[in-house]
């Protein structure tokens, strides 16, 4: 399972070690030749080559040639979001909100209006100090005793956080299926994000998983593969496989194949509402799913009216 650990030691964790954080602060100050910043740093320029080419692999800085040197800066896009913070938090680093846990922590806080740290997927001491530290930075407040949420005015800090998870996941992905047509992304965890990239070609990677469409054969459903394949960051189990269906595809023909999936596979739909991960659907839009199931379509759902379709397809009548 690939998820982004720059230091390979915890799988599922985006996380910076303390040197190549003082390199990706230094990189939002200014612009710097490699030699200076090794200098300034006071780090051996062979060991902040590897920090660098880690950074520039999974597009958090760029570098380019001055003469004889190579210059390392943030790249514009993160230039420009990163600054647009500072007005606000003018003290905070890029270390404070990108290493470790605390972007999926601040991605996931994103659009939630209180919290408590039994809500969260990460160990109770950790989630305790980090949401400490949050604090002092003045992203997080307190309202009532043991209950979190994200400062209105850090929502920019979820944001920039999201966006910056998204790039680097999306480069991790690229080095491994090639060019990628898009990524839909799920930020329900605090701990790591799920996500399914879309590709024109079919791939049998290492470290990423056949899902929706490409996968559907194996249960059941019977479709013409062509246009985008689909392949997931986490092996999906067949609840994985009919989110990520309706989450590619949220129109009639989407909601008739997960439909089928459910139906075909003798699939509990309960268990979908148990899945962390929805990609954006959230638990209402799941739950008026299962009822739609479980009622044989006489509550309608996506402006369906009936599982005709699906239970024809089931029949082989389609």
């Amino acid at each position: 399972m690939i998820r982004l650990d720059f230091n390979k030691q915890e799988m599922g964790v985006m996380k910076f070690n303390k040197r190549e954080m003082e390199v990706l602060d230094f990189a939002a100050g200014k612009r710097a030749n490699l030699t200076h910043l090794a200098q300034a740093l006071g780090m051996k320029k062979s060991n902040l080559t590897i920090y660098v080419k880690k950074l520039n692999r999974y597009q958090l800085v760029v570098l380019t040639k001055s003469g004889r040197n190579k210059e390392l800066a943030l790249g514009n896009g993160n230039l420009a979001g990163f600054a647009a913070l500072k007005p606000g938090f003018p003290t905070l680093k890029l270390s404070d909100i990108l290493a470790g846990k605390a972007p999926f922590l601040l991605s996931f806080m994103k659009d939630k209006q209180l919290l408590r740290i039994s809500e969260l997927d990460i160990p109770a001491i950790t989630a305790k100090r980090l949401l400490g530290k949050l604090r002092n930075l003045g992203l997080v407040s307190m309202p009532r005793k043991g209950m979190y949420r994200l400062r209105g005015e850090a929502g920019i800090v979820g944001d920039f956080c999201r966006n910056m998870l998204v790039q680097a996941y999306f480069a991790e992905a690229s080095d491994e299926l090639g060019q990628l047509e898009y990524g839909v992304y799920s930020f329900d965890s605090a701990k790591e994000l799920g996500a399914v990239f879309a590709t024109l070609r079919e791939f049998r990677p290492k470290n990423y998983w056949p899902t929706a469409y490409t996968i559907a054969h194996q249960y059941g459903l019977g479709l013409i593969q062509a246009g985008r394949h689909y392949y997931a960051n986490a092996k999906p189990d067949l609840g994985d496989v009919i989110i990520h269906t309706l989450s590619i595809s949220k129109d009639a023909r989407g909601i008739n194949y997960a439909a089928f999936l459910v139906l075909k596979n003798k699939y509990n739909p309960r268990l979908l509402l148990k899945k962390r991960h929805t990609f954006g659907l959230g638990r209402k839009y799941l739950t008026n799913f299962v009822e739609f199931i479980e009622t044989r379509g006489e509550k309608p759902f996506g402006g369906l009216g009936s599982l005709k379709e699906a239970e024809e397809m089931f029949n082989g009548k389609l």
